[in-house]
């Protein structure tokens, strides 16, 4: 049957009837059957669209895949290191690079002022700094940069 035909059937039946929400939905479902000829009559179109629902398989999630085993990571592991001091940084590196993870970027200079001037400066409405404020901010982030790499 052409697409065309189907929604004049489909329109005719429908047409100039005042049903309820359930109704309605019931009839459209055995108009759909006729029109597509799926069925014969209306009593065995009826009784199509009275049959339960099917219920849909519930969506299974996926396990994360285990892109590596214990035994091959501690043998990656020992590989790389090379007899230098071990620090969290260095290990979570080569950890990273044997099971293939992004490593994150170290904390340079400027990305650590940029960093402080978020978390310590209000910018202003315009959205950049007032210069005092800016040089202020520029020379306690040095600082602070200074600090942490005497100690690291």
């Amino acid at each position: 049957m052409k697409q065309e035909e189907y929604r004049a059937c489909m329109a005719k039946g429908l047409k100039g009837k005042q049903l309820g929400k359930e109704e309605r939905k019931l009839e459209f479902c055995i108009l759909s059957k006729l029109c597509s000829q799926k069925s014969k009559d209306r009593e065995e179109a009826r009784e199509v669209c009275l049959l339960p629902k099917e219920a849909k398989p519930p969506k299974v999630k996926r396990a994360r895949k285990s892109s590596i085993d214990t035994a091959t990571l501690a043998s990656c592991v020992i590989k790389a290191l090379d007899g230098s001091e071990i620090t969290l940084v260095n290990l979570t590196s080569i950890i990273a690079d044997c099971t293939g993870q992004k490593t994150a970027k170290p904390l340079t200079r400027e990305r650590f002022i940029k960093q402080c001037f978020k978390e310590n400066g209000t910018p202003s409405e315009m959205g950049g700094y007032a210069i005092k404020e800016a040089q202020r901010l520029r020379s306690f982030c040095t600082a602070q940069w200074k600090e942490q790499h005497e100690e690291g």
